[in-house]
């Protein structure tokens, strides 16, 4: 959740701050940054960081307070590549950042990220309500050692395809919850559609989620909803509406003056940890009765695996759980939003989608991850998707020592920004960047050039590229095929992606759903 961590923008470093995603072997065996010949330029030609292009304190401040700043960053990373050019550099006080726009050096800063990468730390907010609860750090906010002991604890149930394909029934009873749901709205609506899409959508995905993390239904979906359930949701919605607002709230005024947003933030957050822990207790409970006959190599799901591995502890545990969930939920439900919004607006595409899976899948038959392997232009769907409006705008890294880029001298500690979304929509690396064509990604699909493999790169990359990257895919395939073999999507408005800590739409968005 990319509100989890600092903005992408310069005014919340104003604060006081402290400084802070897969992965191919052959790339990280290759000669550091600074031992290559990047630019071609010997040491004594390398430039200084003040030599490279780019906006000072005033310049920047105006960018963000005066322009609407806060929710347009995506479209300042593209005005600062057409101004600047590959890399540019960004200056408010004593903090500096430097954007590389090309993905040759992208790929560079990657493979230079070292065995314990940096990204930018979570928010002053974030950490002060961790430190007031004496809550654990989890593996999205970790650093170092700590971070890499989190990640080998979680990654095995998390990141290999063999394992997340044992979720799938879990996930399409999920999916089935939700495609009734939209039967049911849709018919009590004149017009088809399906009222607050967007909630609908993040319920669907917090069912997802919690039922591969806490190996529980939280009970969205129910009529009516349990009180649990509906006590959760309205958790993760205060904190996902309020810690974003709460960027801009300095921690030493937050120690002060306790407002009412930042209350409510802290009372919705002890819910979902309390929530979090109190599962956790009574796994652990139930692996020490069945603790002969728990193989946790051999099938365990998410939890019992994490509690009898006894790599965390519960506290630990808990505070990973939570943070993945958080992270989770608002990102794959806002992807699978502008998908079914990009193939409203797309009938060609959406036609050929539906052609695809309408081939592969049976009359009333639910997609597998064995059939889904079957359907790639679905993937290249979600792919293009996340290439147009990427819900984490850009990544971040953070060297330990100084290291030459394009010629320039960047000093440790400076942050490294990709923006993920200007890198999108450049045609100096797509063709026709604007327009929606999935098959741009279908291999041999001689209509579009080879792309840059590190040109487009929703999920991050190398050891800390997001953790849920494979079960959010997963859930989102599900969905979208049944939602393709049962609703033709029509569009029933514009709308436009503004930055809210993930890009989302600025104004809801209205799909009729007409069913086949």
């Amino acid at each position: 959740m990319a509100f989890i961590y600092r903005p992408t923008s310069l005014l919340p470093r104003l604060r006081n701050f402290t400084l802070a995603r897969p992965a191919c072997a052959a790339l990280k065996t290759s000669v550091r940054l600074q031992e290559t010949n990047t630019t071609t330029a010997s040491k004594d030609q390398v430039k200084s960081y003040n030599e490279i292009p780019g906006s000072g304190t005033l310049k920047s401040l105006y960018n963000f307070l005066l322009k609407d700043g806060i929710s347009r960053i995506h479209l300042n990373q593209e005005e600062s590549r057409d101004r600047y050019g590959p890399i540019c550099r960004e200056i408010l006080g004593p903090f500096k950042t430097v954007y590389v726009f090309d993905p040759d050096v992208v790929q560079q800063v990657f493979q230079n990220e070292g065995e314990y990468p940096a990204r930018e730390p979570s928010s002053p907010i974030w950490q002060m309500y961790k430190k007031d609860r004496g809550q654990s750090e989890g593996v999205l906010t970790l650093h170092g050692e700590k971070w890499y002991k989190a990640r080998s604890a979680l990654s095995k149930k998390m990141l290999k395809p063999k394992v997340v394909s044992e979720y799938a029934p879990e996930l399409t009873g999920v999916m089935q919850d939700f495609v009734g749901r939209v039967m049911e709205l849709r018919e009590s609506s004149q017009d088809k559609t399906v009222p607050n899409l967007q909630n609908e959508l993040f319920k669907w995905s917090l069912e997802s989620i919690g039922t591969v993390l806490f190996e529980k239904r939280f009970g969205s979906f129910e009529k009516p909803p349990s009180k649990e359930a509906q006590r959760f949701i309205n958790a993760a919605r205060t904190v996902f509406s309020t810690l974003f607002e709460l960027f801009l709230y300095p921690e030493w005024m937050a120690k002060v003056y306790k407002t009412k947003r930042l209350r409510a933030f802290y009372d919705a957050m002890d819910v979902m940890y309390d929530f979090g822990d109190a599962l956790v207790q009574e796994k652990i409970i139930e692996i020490a009765e069945k603790a002969k006959d728990i193989d946790k190599d051999k099938g365990a799901e998410f939890l019992t695996f994490i509690v009898a591995s006894k790599k965390l502890s519960s506290k630990e545990i808990t505070a990973n759980l939570v943070e993945i969930l958080m992270a989770a939920v608002d990102t794959t439900s806002n992807t699978s939003l502008w998908t079914m919004y990009n193939l409203a607006k797309n009938p060609e595409v959406q036609e050929r989608l539906h052609k695809e899976v309408t081939s592969v899948l049976k009359p009333g038959e639910i997609a597998t991850p064995s059939t889904i392997n079957k359907m790639h232009y679905l993937k290249a769907c979600v792919k293009e998707t996340l290439r147009l409006v990427p819900v984490a705008i850009e990544n971040a890294r953070i060297f330990d020592r100084d290291v030459p880029i394009m010629g320039y001298n960047i000093p440790k500690h400076v942050m490294v920004r990709i923006p993920i979304y200007a890198m999108g929509r450049d045609a100096n690396l797509f063709d026709d960047p604007l327009s929606y064509k999935p098959e741009r990604w279908l291999r041999g699909d001689k209509s579009h050039p080879h792309y840059h493999p590190f040109s487009s790169l929703p999920f991050g990359y190398g050891v800390r590229m997001c953790l849920g990257r494979r079960v959010a895919e997963m859930e989102m395939y599900l969905l979208l095929s049944r939602i393709m073999q049962l609703f033709q999507l029509e569009s029933m408005n514009d709308v436009e992606p503004m930055t809210r800590g993930l890009l989302v739409p600025d104004k809801d968005v209205f799909i009729k759903f007409n069913q086949r």
